[in-house]
């Protein structure tokens, strides 16, 4: 498995062996700038820590000291010359050491299956400080998109524009984590351990039996066997009890004697026929060595899209051909036979917006039509027909699959992103994006229709955001808000505009400590400073923010209201009960949380069953392992 250092558009290739950790490398590198600014260490410190961390990285394969990687451990015939022993769903294991052995061979199997697969992958990073009243709070976030090559474990490319190399300098010391400078190595939470989980590696305990969701695992805590040489996982796994694969694993690589590496939590899903690796969740804490500090730290990566195109190309002819057998006929020009220049204008920026639309969710970055956007059309349609608005071809929404906080309008359709949803507290905040939205479109505001020509957006993937650009004149948003301001004081949502205001409010107290997080990927920032906020007008009717008071709910933590299923890219919004906060401290707005899954198997229905009941005596039904046998 390689990593790459992206620097001038150039890919450097780094040492083979050197699978770092991004988040590890990302912190250790914080810490040797944090130290030596705090202790006002001469700059040639700063210097001597910039070469040391750099120096780590581009080491050729031949001077590489050996690693966990390189060493050569006793063969495991299980694992080589047996890869698919067990299928899936086959007869249960009979004993401890067949469910340990169905495991690990379905690990490997699964590594094999997903080398033909480039997920997009998304990390989002939170620095946290500690307040005395609401616990730890976001002090500084970092952001990462990228297309994941699973063949050789690396981010082959970014979405992210690279900045400039003048305007790099700046940033280098304070973003070590960005797209200019993006170690690789995000198999190393994907997958326990890459190439050498075995018993040849590891050794594996019984804990307990448990469900996630209505799966049920055995539960094993796992450790490095002593010559299974360095950077190996220890921690716990959860294997299902039908396929015997790998559902979910936590804990960290040893030896770790500096906390180089961090503690994370990694999920899978089922789809597509796999257990899909889905979600992960890492956390470290505050600590010290020495001079070093690094702040405390929380990150999601999420990843989705791992249905190729050539799948859904197939999928899409399958659907149209059974479908319309006959083929597409437009029947918008039934008892005509030629368009109007005003409908050909029309239907230019039409083909604009569908090429775009398109080209988004090719590149794994818009969902695919479906309930969730249904939901967001029944706002739209509430806005429209208490305003008396008529609109031909109608308006409605998608929704990026990103977190970054945006909204744009392109033509007749709001893209809406999922990270924005998510932390909206109610409907009201909704109506509010879209209703800004939809003034640019009464506002003719207008789109580029240079993307009306297909081979605009002839381009590989991770090109999309570099290519698409989507941005109003400051004129065109300072126009929308009011309109958008006029149309919610005609809909059903006027009375609840002064929540819509408290949102805005807590927005704009946290835009300084998660700048990436209201950094829009395609169109404009909902937040560009405190004094320039969207739709500010509805601040005014809006009450004081009551950070203590944890009834007052300005906003939601990340990952609220959507699932993405990993696979087709289709969305489905979380079904949870309501949740009766203890205290502000859980009120959490804007923050990274751990993720807690759900799991269902495959063609199951989600979102309505409850846990399996547990038995009568829990202690004993769960830490009974198999039979020996």
């Amino acid at each position: 498995m390689r990593s790459f250092v992206q620097s001038a558009n150039k890919r450097v290739p780094i040492r083979s062996n050197c699978r770092s950790n991004h988040l590890s490398l990302y912190i250790s590198f914080r810490a040797y700038i944090h130290a030596s600014i705090k202790s006002k260490a001469p700059c040639k410190l700063i210097y001597l820590a910039v070469f040391a961390s750099l120096t780590v990285l581009p080491v050729s394969p031949q001077s590489a000291t050996p690693s966990a990687q390189t060493a050569q451990p006793p063969a495991d015939p299980a694992r080589d010359s047996n890869r698919v022993l067990w299928p899936a769903n086959s007869t249960p294991a009979r004993n401890l050491d067949e469910v340990i052995d169905r495991a690990v061979n379905r690990e490997h199997v699964l590594v094999d299956r997903l080398r033909t697969k480039e997920p997009v992958l998304e990390t989002y990073i939170q620095e946290m400080k500690k307040d005395p009243d609401l616990g730890f709070v976001p002090e500084h976030d970092f952001y990462f998109l990228g297309k994941l090559n699973i063949s050789n474990g690396i981010v082959d490319e970014s979405f992210l524009p690279q900045r400039s190399a003048l305007k790099k300098i700046p940033h280098f010391f304070t973003s070590f984590f960005s797209a200019q400078y993006y170690p690789g190595g995000f198999a190393d939470e994907i997958f326990l351990d890459f190439d050498g989980f075995d018993r040849a590696h590891y050794r594996f305990e019984y804990v307990k039996k448990e469900f996630l969701g209505k799966v049920r695992c055995f539960v094993l805590d796992i450790r490095p066997q002593q010559s299974a040489g360095k950077r190996r996982f220890e921690g716990r796994i959860w294997v299902e009890d039908q396929g015997y694969n790998l559902v979910r694993f936590n804990g960290r690589y040893v030896p770790s004697p500096n906390n180089e590496f961090s503690h994370f939590e990694s999920w899978r899903v089922n789809a597509g026929g796999l257990w899909l690796p889905t979600y992960i969740y890492a956390q470290d804490e505050a600590y010290r060595w020495g001079p070093v500090h690094t702040a405390p730290m929380r990150a999601q990566t999420r990843l989705w899209d791992y249905e190729t195109s050539k799948d859904k190309a197939q999928q899409a002819f399958t659907e149209l051909t059974v479908d319309s057998p006959q083929g597409v006929r437009d029947e918008s020009q039934a008892n005509s036979d030629s368009y109007s220049p005003v409908e050909a204008q029309r239907m230019w920026e039409t083909q604009a917006q569908e090429n775009i639309t398109d080209r988004l969710q090719k590149a794994g970055l818009l969902a695919p039509a479906g309930e969730v956007d249904q939901v967001l059309d029944t706002v739209l349609n509430n806005l429209e027909v208490t305003n008396k608005i008529a609109l031909e071809p109608a308006i409605h929404a998608r929704i990026l699959l990103t977190t970054p906080l945006e909204s744009v309008a392109i033509n007749r359709v709001i893209l809406v992103s999922r990270g924005l949803i998510d932390v909206l507290p109610d409907e009201a905040s909704l109506a509010a994006v879209l209703a800004h939205e939809l003034a640019h479109v009464l506002l003719t505001h207008s789109i580029n229709t240079k993307y009306a020509f297909a081979d605009r957006l002839l381009f590989d993937d991770p090109e999309a955001l570099k290519k698409i650009s989507l941005g109003r004149t400051r004129e065109e948003e300072d126009a929308a808000d009011a309109k958008a301001i006029q149309i919610l004081k005609n809909s059903p949502y006027k009375d609840k505009l002064p929540r819509v205001g408290l949102f805005l409010r807590m927005l704009s107290a946290r835009s300084d400590e998660v700048p990436h997080l209201i950094k829009p990927l395609l169109g404009n920032r909902m937040s560009d400073t405190k004094k320039d906020l969207r739709l500010s007008g509805l601040t005014e009717r809006a009450p004081a923010l009551q950070l203590l008071d944890k009834d007052q709910i300005a906003a939601l933590p990340l990952g609220s209201r959507i699932i993405v299923d990993p696979w087709s890219d289709r969305l489905r919004l979380l079904k949870a009960p309501t949740s009766t906060l203890a205290s502000a401290k859980e009120k959490m707005p804007f923050r990274i949380t751990p993720f807690m899954v759900y799991l269902t198997r495959e063609g199951a229905a989600t979102g309505t069953s409850q846990p399996a009941p547990p038995s009568s005596n829990p202690a004993a039904a769960d830490r009974n392992p198999p039979p020996s046998q």
